[in-house]
């Protein structure tokens, strides 16, 4: 039998490929895997998990993470 190829999977945070060597690290939440591809994402998932999970746009909930971050720096 043929070795069945990876199937492609992408970051849950940014969206980049996150197969094989480019998986930084896999999360799980609530039962479900998120593949992750790198520690800034990891961070922004660890920050909504729960949104994350619930499958909201993740460009949404990363833009309104990083606004939150700028307030409390000011």
């Amino acid at each position: 039998m043929a070795d069945q190829p990876e199937a492609t999977e992408t970051c849950a945070v940014c969206g980049n490929v996150a197969t094989g060597g480019r998986r930084f690290s896999r999360l799980y939440h609530q039962g479900k895997a998120f593949p992750l591809c790198c520690p800034m994402c990891i961070d922004v998932f660890q920050r909504a998990p729960d949104r994350f999970a619930r499958g909201e746009h993740p460009q949404t909930i990363t833009a309104e993470l990083i606004e939150q971050l700028k307030w409390q720096s000011d």
